[in-house]
């Protein structure tokens, strides 16, 4: 029969890789943009492509394994219409895992 030492460490070691996936944050915002791209017409479209830019500069700033819009926190938008175009802004927290 085991013991209690060998049944808590055996939870203990089959537990590490679950604790080892937990999701790491940056501190840092970073703020993606569709200005430079000619979309914008449709405010969907417009906060697409703010993601989009988004996810270029968390991996140039703090590499691939960031950019993923549907993993970071505290995310949020900030559009405006200007000339019949939407122009949107996204702003997160990158994290990875």
């Amino acid at each position: 029969m085991p013991s209690k030492v060998l049944i808590l460490a055996t939870a203990l070691v089959v537990g590490l890789p679950i604790a080892a996936a937990a999701k790491e944050c940056r501190n840092n915002y970073v703020h993606g943009s569709n200005a430079a791209l000619l979309t914008g017409r449709y405010v969907d479209v417009a906060k697409d492509n703010a993601v989009l830019s988004w996810a270029a500069r968390v991996t140039t700033s703090v590499g691939p394994s960031y950019a993923d819009w549907d993993k970071a926190r505290n995310k949020s938008f900030s559009c405006v219409r200007q000339g019949g175009r939407h122009k949107c802004t996204a702003r997160a927290q990158p994290c990875a895992g």
